[in-house]
Protein backbone atom coordinates (compact mmCIF):
# COMPACT_ATOMS: atom_id res chain seq x y z
CA UNK A 1 0.00 0.00 0.00
CA UNK A 2 1.28 3.50 -0.82
CA UNK A 3 0.25 6.98 0.24
CA UNK A 4 -2.65 8.33 -1.80
CA UNK A 5 -3.39 11.87 -2.95
CA UNK A 6 -7.04 12.42 -3.90
CA UNK A 7 -8.02 15.49 -5.88
CA UNK A 8 -11.18 17.51 -6.10
CA UNK A 9 -11.97 18.27 -9.74
CA UNK A 10 -13.70 21.63 -10.35
CA UNK A 11 -11.44 24.48 -9.29
CA UNK A 12 -8.59 22.12 -8.46
CA UNK A 13 -7.67 20.23 -11.62
CA UNK A 14 -9.59 22.55 -13.96
CA UNK A 15 -10.69 26.17 -13.56
CA UNK A 16 -14.33 25.57 -14.40
CA UNK A 17 -15.93 28.60 -12.74
CA UNK A 18 -16.82 30.24 -16.07
CA UNK A 19 -18.45 27.04 -17.33
CA UNK A 20 -20.37 26.70 -14.07
CA UNK A 21 -21.48 30.34 -14.11
CA UNK A 22 -22.72 30.11 -17.70
CA UNK A 23 -24.60 26.92 -16.81
CA UNK A 24 -26.17 28.64 -13.82
CA UNK A 25 -27.35 31.52 -15.98
CA UNK A 26 -29.14 28.95 -18.12
CA UNK A 27 -30.75 26.68 -15.52
CA UNK A 28 -30.87 28.82 -12.37
CA UNK A 29 -33.88 30.97 -13.33
CA UNK A 30 -35.77 27.83 -14.37
CA UNK A 31 -35.49 26.62 -10.77
CA UNK A 32 -36.41 29.93 -9.19
CA UNK A 33 -32.91 31.25 -8.47
CA UNK A 34 -32.47 34.98 -8.59
CA UNK A 35 -30.09 36.17 -11.34
CA UNK A 36 -26.69 37.61 -10.54
CA UNK A 37 -23.65 38.77 -12.50
CA UNK A 38 -20.19 37.25 -12.70
CA UNK A 39 -18.88 40.18 -10.64
CA UNK A 40 -21.41 39.31 -7.95
CA UNK A 41 -20.19 35.72 -8.03
CA UNK A 42 -16.58 36.81 -7.63
CA UNK A 43 -17.63 39.00 -4.72
CA UNK A 44 -18.85 35.87 -2.97
CA UNK A 45 -15.49 34.06 -3.11
CA UNK A 46 -15.07 34.40 0.65
CA UNK A 47 -18.46 32.85 1.39
CA UNK A 48 -19.09 29.24 2.34
CA UNK A 49 -21.05 27.31 -0.29
CA UNK A 50 -24.04 27.21 2.08
CA UNK A 51 -24.10 31.01 2.12
CA UNK A 52 -23.74 31.16 -1.66
CA UNK A 53 -26.78 28.88 -1.98
CA UNK A 54 -28.75 31.24 0.25
CA UNK A 55 -27.67 34.19 -1.92
CA UNK A 56 -28.95 32.31 -4.96
CA UNK A 57 -32.37 32.19 -3.36
CA UNK A 58 -32.87 28.46 -3.81
CA UNK A 59 -34.18 26.17 -1.04
CA UNK A 60 -31.62 23.61 0.10
CA UNK A 61 -33.90 20.72 -0.84
CA UNK A 62 -33.65 21.82 -4.49
CA UNK A 63 -29.84 21.97 -4.51
CA UNK A 64 -29.38 18.37 -5.77
CA UNK A 65 -31.70 19.12 -8.70
CA UNK A 66 -29.82 22.33 -9.49
CA UNK A 67 -26.46 20.55 -9.29
CA UNK A 68 -27.63 17.80 -11.63
CA UNK A 69 -28.96 20.28 -14.19
CA UNK A 70 -25.77 22.36 -14.01
CA UNK A 71 -23.50 19.35 -14.54
CA UNK A 72 -25.31 18.62 -17.78
CA UNK A 73 -25.44 22.25 -18.93
CA UNK A 74 -21.75 22.95 -18.29
CA UNK A 75 -20.43 19.77 -19.91
CA UNK A 76 -19.62 21.13 -23.38
CA UNK A 77 -17.79 24.25 -22.15
CA UNK A 78 -16.03 22.26 -19.44
CA UNK A 79 -14.54 19.87 -22.00
CA UNK A 80 -12.97 22.80 -23.86
CA UNK A 81 -11.39 24.27 -20.70
CA UNK A 82 -7.71 23.27 -20.27
CA UNK A 83 -6.37 21.81 -17.02
CA UNK A 84 -4.66 24.06 -14.49
CA UNK A 85 -1.22 24.97 -15.83
CA UNK A 86 1.42 22.52 -14.65
CA UNK A 87 -1.09 20.03 -13.26
CA UNK A 88 -0.58 17.28 -15.85
CA UNK A 89 3.17 17.26 -15.27
CA UNK A 90 2.72 17.29 -11.50
CA UNK A 91 0.38 14.30 -11.60
CA UNK A 92 2.90 12.32 -13.65
CA UNK A 93 5.70 13.16 -11.20
CA UNK A 94 3.58 12.20 -8.19
CA UNK A 95 2.89 8.79 -9.71
CA UNK A 96 6.58 8.49 -10.51
CA UNK A 97 7.40 9.15 -6.84
CA UNK A 98 5.24 6.21 -5.80
CA UNK A 99 1.99 7.92 -4.88
CA UNK A 100 -1.43 6.62 -5.83
CA UNK A 101 -3.62 9.42 -7.15
CA UNK A 102 -7.37 9.65 -7.57
CA UNK A 103 -10.31 12.04 -7.93
CA UNK A 104 -13.36 12.57 -5.74
CA UNK A 105 -15.73 15.20 -7.11
CA UNK A 106 -19.28 16.51 -6.88
CA UNK A 107 -19.28 16.69 -10.67
CA UNK A 108 -20.77 13.79 -12.61
CA UNK A 109 -18.60 10.69 -12.94
CA UNK A 110 -18.97 10.65 -16.72
CA UNK A 111 -17.96 14.32 -16.96
CA UNK A 112 -14.78 13.76 -14.99
CA UNK A 113 -13.84 10.57 -16.85
CA UNK A 114 -14.39 12.18 -20.26
CA UNK A 115 -12.41 15.25 -19.23
CA UNK A 116 -9.31 13.44 -17.97
CA UNK A 117 -9.29 11.22 -21.07
CA UNK A 118 -9.69 14.14 -23.45
CA UNK A 119 -6.93 16.17 -21.80
CA UNK A 120 -4.51 13.31 -21.20
CA UNK A 121 -4.54 13.38 -17.40
CA UNK A 122 -3.39 9.86 -16.61
CA UNK A 123 -2.35 7.68 -13.70
CA UNK A 124 -5.54 7.79 -11.62
CA UNK A 125 -6.20 4.68 -9.53
CA UNK A 126 -9.85 5.68 -9.06
CA UNK A 127 -12.37 8.34 -10.03
CA UNK A 128 -15.41 8.98 -7.84
CA UNK A 129 -18.05 11.37 -9.14
CA UNK A 130 -21.42 12.62 -7.98
CA UNK A 131 -20.44 13.27 -4.34
CA UNK A 132 -23.19 15.23 -2.58
CA UNK A 133 -22.36 18.93 -2.52
CA UNK A 134 -22.47 19.24 1.28
CA UNK A 135 -21.65 15.63 2.21
CA UNK A 136 -18.17 15.06 0.82
CA UNK A 137 -17.06 13.78 4.21
CA UNK A 138 -19.32 10.75 3.73
CA UNK A 139 -17.84 10.14 0.29
CA UNK A 140 -14.31 10.39 1.68
CA UNK A 141 -15.09 7.90 4.43
CA UNK A 142 -16.53 5.52 1.84
CA UNK A 143 -13.39 6.03 -0.24
CA UNK A 144 -11.18 5.00 2.67
CA UNK A 145 -13.14 1.77 2.94
CA UNK A 146 -13.34 1.00 -0.77
CA UNK A 147 -9.64 1.67 -1.37
CA UNK A 148 -8.62 0.02 1.92
CA UNK A 149 -6.75 3.10 3.04
CA UNK A 150 -5.96 4.23 6.54
CA UNK A 151 -6.71 7.91 7.27
CA UNK A 152 -2.97 8.60 7.54
CA UNK A 153 -2.45 7.26 4.01
CA UNK A 154 -4.75 9.78 2.32
CA UNK A 155 -4.66 13.51 1.66
CA UNK A 156 -7.44 15.41 -0.09
CA UNK A 157 -6.61 18.36 -2.38
CA UNK A 158 -9.39 20.90 -2.89
CA UNK A 159 -10.15 24.54 -3.53
CA UNK A 160 -13.02 25.29 -1.14
CA UNK A 161 -13.72 25.58 2.56
CA UNK A 162 -16.11 22.65 2.24
CA UNK A 163 -13.20 20.48 1.03
CA UNK A 164 -11.21 21.32 4.16
CA UNK A 165 -14.25 20.63 6.34
CA UNK A 166 -14.93 17.33 4.60
CA UNK A 167 -11.35 16.12 4.98
CA UNK A 168 -11.31 17.10 8.64
CA UNK A 169 -14.63 15.31 9.28
CA UNK A 170 -13.27 12.20 7.57
CA UNK A 171 -10.12 12.29 9.71
CA UNK A 172 -7.70 12.88 6.83
CA UNK A 173 -5.38 15.69 5.84
CA UNK A 174 -6.19 18.41 3.32
CA UNK A 175 -4.20 20.59 0.93
CA UNK A 176 -6.01 23.76 -0.12
CA UNK A 177 -5.08 25.28 -3.49
CA UNK A 178 -4.90 29.02 -4.01
CA UNK A 179 -6.19 29.07 -7.60
CA UNK A 180 -9.75 27.82 -7.17
CA UNK A 181 -13.08 29.25 -6.07
CA UNK A 182 -12.53 30.34 -2.45
CA UNK A 183 -9.87 33.01 -1.97
CA UNK A 184 -6.54 32.08 -0.42
CA UNK A 185 -7.30 34.40 2.50
CA UNK A 186 -10.56 32.59 3.23
CA UNK A 187 -8.89 29.19 2.94
CA UNK A 188 -6.09 30.21 5.30
CA UNK A 189 -8.64 31.03 8.01
CA UNK A 190 -9.66 27.35 8.03
CA UNK A 191 -6.04 26.28 8.69
CA UNK A 192 -5.69 23.47 6.14
CA UNK A 193 -2.76 21.12 6.63
CA UNK A 194 -1.17 22.53 3.50
CA UNK A 195 -1.82 25.71 1.54
CA UNK A 196 -0.24 25.66 -1.90
CA UNK A 197 0.20 28.37 -4.51
CA UNK A 198 0.95 26.20 -7.57
CA UNK A 199 0.77 22.49 -8.48
CA UNK A 200 4.52 21.94 -8.23
CA UNK A 201 4.35 22.65 -4.50
CA UNK A 202 2.61 19.30 -4.08
CA UNK A 203 5.96 17.73 -4.90
CA UNK A 204 7.71 19.84 -2.26
CA UNK A 205 5.15 19.60 0.53
CA UNK A 206 4.35 15.91 0.45
CA UNK A 207 7.29 13.52 0.38
CA UNK A 208 6.68 9.81 0.19
CA UNK A 209 7.68 8.13 3.45
CA UNK A 210 6.64 4.51 3.71
CA UNK A 211 2.85 4.48 4.07
CA UNK A 212 2.59 7.94 5.64
CA UNK A 213 2.67 11.51 4.42
CA UNK A 214 5.25 13.55 6.30
CA UNK A 215 4.16 16.07 8.94
CA UNK A 216 7.06 18.48 8.36
CA UNK A 217 5.26 20.65 5.83
CA UNK A 218 2.10 21.19 7.83
CA UNK A 219 1.09 24.79 8.51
Amino acid sequence: MSACICFDFDGTLVLSMDAAFNAFKQVGPELGCKPFTRDALLAMRDLHVRDVIREMGIPFYRVPQLAKRMRKAMRAELMETPPVAGMAETLELLVGQGYRIGILSSNAHENVCEYVTRHGLTGFSFIVGGAALLKKHSALRALLRSQRLRPGDLIYVGDEVRDIEAARAAGIRCAAVAWGYNSVQRLALEKPDYLIENPRELLELTRFNGHQLEESAKL
